[in-house]
């Protein structure tokens, strides 16, 4: 599924707030004539942040075709939400137990003057940023690590290791992208590292920095805390 994350309260359901899940359960339990059917979803998106590859999943009894129940549910949607594919799988199928890599992309928008047309899906940065430093900056969060100074574990009791498996930076006209995937996330992991690179990129600190930030485990030592319009959840691998 894919979400303009920006009029969210983040993905999880929440009482009295506009939420991607209480869209989806609204709609689908709507299609299925039931008072709540629950949603099951990859990765709990927080407020602001966008999705091109979101999975969910649900269970409902449906007797026309899979593509009849895709226009059914997409119909009774908001505009800012939408289900590009669906297909049946095990009844014991968890999106977000299953789910082996996530991918993430992050976009910064890097000119003197703002552009109104990437307000709601980049990261406006004035300052000149530096590709080179920002992949150097970028070599040593790659790998199995704690990163307790990214980020806090969604569980109260859960770890902070995490195995990065790629990232890396691209450049496209006046943006910044930035590119991980990695077996789970911290909350505000990725953000958190984009604001440490983002130090780097702009010449404030150097790139041997972030290995020190990365081996401190400590919150407070990284740059600062990317905003969420520039986060986008790419792709889940199963």
């Amino acid at each position: 599924m894919e979400y303009d994350g920006t009029d969210f309260s983040g993905f999880q359901s929440q009482i009295d707030r506009r939420t991607v899940q209480g869209e989806l359960e609204r709609a689908v339990s709507q299609v299925a004539d039931r008072d709540r059917i629950i949603i099951h979803g990859s990765g709990r998106t927080d407020t602001g942040v966008h999705a091109l590859g979101q999975v969910i999943a649900f269970n409902m009894e449906w007797r026309h075709t899979e593509d009849d129940l895709l226009r059914a549910i997409n119909a009774c949607l908001p505009q800012d939400i939408v289900l590009r594919t669906l297909g049946l799988t095990s009844f014991d199928f968890n999106p977000r137990r299953c789910a082996r890599w996530r991918s993430y992309q992050y976009r910064i928008y890097n000119a003197p003057i703002r552009s109104p047309l990437h307000m709601r899906t980049s990261w406006h940065v004035k300052a000149e940023l530096d590709l080179g430093a920002l992949r150097s900056g970028a070599e040593c969060l790659v790998g199995e690590h704690d990163f307790a100074s990214f980020g806090r574990s969604p569980d109260k009791i859960g770890h902070t290791t995490r195995t990065v498996s790629r990232l890396d930076w691209r450049e496209d006209k006046y943006s910044f992208i930035m590119e991980i995937v990695a077996n789970s996330f911290l909350y505000r992991m990725v953000r958190s590292i984009v604001g440490t690179l983002y130090m780097v990129g702009v010449g404030s600190w150097e790139s041997s920095v972030v290995e020190e930030v990365l081996h401190a485990k400590d919150r407070n030592k990284g740059g600062p805390l990317a905003p969420p319009q520039g986060l986008t959840l790419i792709n889940i691998e199963f």
